[in-house]
């Protein structure tokens, strides 16, 4: 019978007095720090231990706490049941049983539920998990999923967690729930004290009605900072986006594009490009840089019919019709009015009205007619051609509605409606099959819907060139109805290698039909100089003064001409003509400088639509969360479901709604360290020196 008190007696020694081991030993002690009793056993000739507790045992400074465990001094092996917790330093775990194997440090973690919990109280369930005590590296399989104190998600089939690193890494089949966003992955690191989610491999998100792919990014969990890299493509309900990286700032409302951008927006009908872009949702607020460009088409048009522009920086902005100054607002709407005019018939009616005042003036005169024609009096002032206005200045367009002044400040109701801006600075460019523009700057709103081009304008039309100290082009329902060219217009178009037909005015109106030039007026102080050919050689010149014409137009060549009041004419040989009096003053032919292709200014590719392939895109659905952690909304556990949001030194764990009232509390246990527990010194974490010798032996009984 002492036999084994021997033998016990020899485990006590070893237990409590062994000397400090400088072989690598001591990594593989296991010490029973405190147990209600311990019984010898034997099994197969293998001696074994019955520890009855709680029990508590130390290894590599991590605790195993349980009812009941099964000792294997030999093998240095501890198969431990009932509320088994394992606790190193902030991290706990808890389960139904182990199978501790010292000599690898591994705890194989398994039972109904397994959870563990960290410092940051974040949750992980499963019911597979091995844990390595030396490394404190646990990796879990067949299916795990987190949730945090907010009730944010992530579930992956396998997964890795690093206390030391304070890093969980999610691997296969991730899934991930955050604030409104649900998001799909092929692994992704979650770093728990920097509250930063890093997605490594194709990721997929959707929030309401957008969703979202890319191959890498992060989420920065506090300040609600996302970025996504790697042939990023992002879908709304009326735009696709297309980007090499894009960064977003929720709380701002801010959002970065980098590379390759190319943006389809449904609404407008447009396409932007650019290789930086950042977008402010409030106010509305996108500029494009760095090569930027965008295309313009209507619904049933086709890339022919696209209208391209390009410029060193491209802007787009919104404001309510009650931030802009009342004066800008009221000019805008009086260009409005006045685009909608026809000068033309404003003029001829001045000129019938005047000549027949002459006739009626001449006839109670008893004067005759020259020529048969009544005399023409000299126009006065009232009777020249409404001007064509060109109040829309630069320095007049509204930025910040913190510095634009209120339309009416006693107004009861405010103005909400949204104003479009667009702007485009620097070297701007335009291409559409039959016409194309160049220009210093331009800029549009959509009161008046008039995108004005300034500082040296060009304007191209199959084979004219126009030119003026201004241009504006009115548009309606995205199409091109007309062209203004304000002071100092000139009309060139070629005749041949050597001859060119030139119009100058005060101003010139150009109407588009179908995108189409089909009428050209020019009015005020019009001079013309036409090359008049017989077989195909030019042999005539045609000199014409009057104060304003109207052409048709075909094919960008002048057609039938009326000439209108004060008209004069001189035609001659074209032998005769003086060198230098084949041009007009100012004249400048301009044909380098126009695009030639759409590619001369927008040299992008452009995507083919990804809408009808989103649709067959599986959303996640969150099996393993709904597995652990039964039916929940917006990430959270369900109201049945008890919560553990306690640190893991009195964590106290919970078990899935689908597991009995008993089992729970079989698996769950004490969460709180006995109290014969071991003193552990406060900065290290690690036992007292000597508090080991002090710890009570328990009672072995065979």
């Amino acid at each position: 019978m002492f036999a084994p008190l021997l033998a016990i007696a020899a485990l006590a020694l070893q237990t409590t007095s062994a000397p400090a081991d400088t072989t690598g030993k001591e990594d593989r002690l296991l010490r029973l720090i405190s147990a209600q009793s311990a019984q010898l056993i034997e099994k197969d000739g293998i001696n074994y231990r019955k520890v009855t507790g709680p029990a508590q045992f130390l290894h590599n400074n991590t605790y195993i706490i349980c009812d009941t465990a099964i000792w294997s001094v030999e093998k240095n092996i501890i198969d431990a049941v009932g509320n088994v917790q394992i606790i190193q330093e902030q991290t706990a775990l808890y389960s139904d049983k182990i199978h501790y194997i010292a000599d690898s440090s591994l705890a194989q973690v398994r039972g109904n539920l397994v959870q563990l919990v960290d410092k940051e109280k974040n949750r992980l369930r499963t019911l597979y998990l091995d844990y390595h005590t030396k490394d404190s590296v646990a990796r879990f399989f067949s299916g795990g999923s987190m949730i945090d104190e907010k009730g944010n998600t992530i579930e992956s089939s396998e997964g890795v967690y690093e206390s030391k690193l304070k890093r969980f890494r999610f691997l296969n089949n991730v899934e991930m729930k955050v604030d409104s966003a649900i998001i799909k992955s092929d692994s992704l690191a979650y770093l728990t004290q920097a509250k930063r989610t890093i997605f490594l491999g194709e990721t997929h998100a959707w929030q309401d009605s957008l969703y979202l792919r890319a191959n890498s990014g992060w989420y920065q969990k506090d300040s609600e900072q996302y970025l996504f890299s790697d042939s990023v493509f992002v879908l709304t309900n009326k735009q696709e986006v297309w980007a090499d990286t894009l960064f977003y700032d929720k709380k701002k409302g801010e959002a970065e594009l980098f590379s390759n951008i190319q943006i389809v927006d449904t609404t407008q009908k447009a396409l932007f490009f650019g290789d930086y872009g950042k977008y402010t949702k409030d106010p509305f607020n996108v500029i494009l840089a760095k090569n930027p460009s965008a295309g313009y088409y209507t619904a049933d048009s086709t890339a022919r019919d696209t209208l391209f522009i390009a410029a060193d920086t491209l802007r787009y902005y919104t404001r309510k019709m009650f931030e802009l100054d009342s004066s800008y607002v009221s000019l805008s709407k009086t260009r409005l009015k006045q685009s909608k005019v026809d000068p033309l018939e404003a003029l001829i009616k001045n000129v019938t009205q005047k000549n027949m005042l002459a006739a009626k003036e001449a006839a109670q005169s008893g004067k005759t007619p020259v020529n048969g024609k009544p005399p023409v009096r000299k126009p006065q002032a009232t009777t020249t051609h409404p001007p064509v206005t060109d109040t829309l200045k630069p320095a007049m367009i509204p930025d910040d509605p913190k510095k634009a002044k209120a339309g009416d400040s006693t107004a009861v109701v405010k103005d909400t409606t949204a104003v479009r801006f667009a702007l485009a600075y620097n070297k701007v460019r335009i291409f559409r099959s039959d016409m194309q523009a160049i220009a210093d700057s331009l800029v549009f709103n959509s009161i008046d819907s008039i995108a004005r081009m300034y500082r040296d304008p060009v304007m191209w039309n199959e084979g004219s060139q126009f030119t003026a100290d201004s241009i504006q082009f009115v548009m309606s329902k995205n199409r091109l109805v007309k062209a203004e060219l304000i002071s100092s217009a000139y009309y060139i178009s070629k005749q041949d290698s050597l001859y060119f037909n030139q119009i100058k005015s005060a101003d010139m109106i150009g109407f588009f039909s179908g995108n189409k030039l089909n009428r050209f007026d020019a009015l005020g102080g019009v001079s013309l100089l036409f090359f008049l050919a017989e077989d195909s050689i030019i042999t005539s010149v045609n000199q014409k003064e009057c104060k304003f014409l109207s052409a048709a137009i075909d094919s960008g060549k002048l057609q039938r001409v009326k000439y209108y009041d004060n008209i004069k004419s001189d035609m001659y040989p074209v032998v005769k003509l003086e060198t230098g009096k084949d041009k007009l003053k100012g004249f400048i032919w301009r044909d380098s400088a126009r695009p030639s292709s759409r590619f001369d200014v927008c040299p992008r590719i452009i995507k083919s639509s990804e809408r009808d392939t989103v649709q067959y895109i599986k959303q996640p659905l969150f099996p393993n969360t709904k597995r652990f952690f039964g039916e929940s909304k917006k990430g959270t556990a369900s109201k049945t479901q008890p919560v553990n949001t306690s640190t893991p030194a009195t964590a106290k764990p919970v078990s899935p709604t689908t597991t009995p009232a008993s089992t729970i509390k079989k698996q769950t246990g004490k969460t709180d360290l006995p109290s014969k527990s071991v003193p552990v010194n406060p900065k290290s974490g690690k036992p007292a020196k000597g508090e080991l010798l002090k710890a009570p032996l328990p009672d072995f009984k065979r």
